[in-house]
């Protein structure tokens, strides 16, 4: 999975997708500006087949298509299992870019931690 990774994204998580070999993640701040918006972060992945990370509810209501995985700053899911509801999420899907194009669901998923569960939102 390609994980765009918003603003405010900690290190660990950075760390891990780094460190991980089936995980492609960047940042808001490599690809476009620290101070992007929401609507431009959404443009940019939609067009390019990027799946937002972020803990920012506000990404929900964009009228974009586009692939989009919100964590639980609360619940502080642990790195690992940010891995494993990415590789269960793209495990999903015969084609891993089809996450990006799946209108059907909105093309979001929530991870909500420590205890793992992953639903669609």
């Amino acid at each position: 999975m390609r994980l765009l990774c918003d603003q405010h994204v900690p290190p660990k998580y950075l760390s891990a997708f780094a460190n991980a070999k089936d995980v492609t993640a960047t940042t808001v701040r490599d690809k476009l500006a620290a101070d992007a918006s929401d609507t431009d972060i959404a443009t940019y992945a939609a067009e390019r087949e990027w799946v937002v990370f972020t803990n920012d509810d506000d990404f929900y209501r964009s009228a974009t298509v586009y692939g989009l995985l919100v964590y639980d700053q609360i619940s502080d899911p642990s790195p690992d299992e940010i891995l494993d509801a990415v590789r269960a999420i793209e495990a999903a899907y015969d084609d891993p870019t089809a996450i990006n194009r799946d209108r059907r669901l909105g093309a979001s998923h929530q991870v909500v931690g420590p205890a793992q569960t992953i639903r669609r939102a």
